[in-house]
């Protein structure tokens, strides 16, 4: 089990297209599980230039920035299973996730097809207390990072309300 120490911002939009000329690009399905533990479970389609790709995570809140968190890839048939135990109450979020390098740290621009018009930035962080620099396109960010409705996990519920 890993510690996942996260900031996250809100956009007003997406970035120029040429911010986006060096990222990595994967599409990205994620359907969110039933379950009885507090935290979350879901399955992720990613399609990106590694081909397609499954993962089952589980997160656990731990206060502040920081989730336990555990994953493990899944064949197609895992997921497909899987997918039965979909959370009725959710929708699935489709979006696509942008990846590249900014000084020292990773980024990651999620721009959303459902919930459509949505976009995060995500840098995962060493620990709580790094400091985050964003990119001079970022301005207008707004952090979110314990605002538990930009969760995944909340984006999904909403999604499934509104269906």
């Amino acid at each position: 089990m890993a510690v996942e120490i996260e900031r996250k911002y809100v956009l007003p939009a997406a970035p120029p297209a040429e911010v986006l000329t060096d990222a990595t690009a994967y599409d990205i399905e994620q359907t969110y599980l039933v379950t009885d533990s507090g935290g979350s479970r879901r399955v992720r389609r990613r399609t990106g230039p590694d081909g397609v790709r499954h993962w089952l995570t589980e997160k656990q809140a731990l206060g502040g920035i920081s989730r336990e968190e555990t994953e493990r890839e899944l064949d197609e048939g895992e997921y497909r299973e899987l997918l039965g135990e979909a959370d009725r109450q959710s929708g699935t979020i489709v979006k696509t996730r942008y990846v590249f390098p900014h000084g020292e740290q990773t980024l990651e621009l999620d721009v959303f097809r459902a919930p459509e018009g949505l976009v995060l930035l995500e840098v995962e962080l060493e620990s709580e207390d790094e400091a985050v620099e964003l990119p001079a396109w970022a301005e207008g960010a707004r952090d979110v990072s314990e605002d538990v409705a930009y969760t995944n996990a909340a984006l999904a519920r909403k999604l499934g309300m509104s269906s």
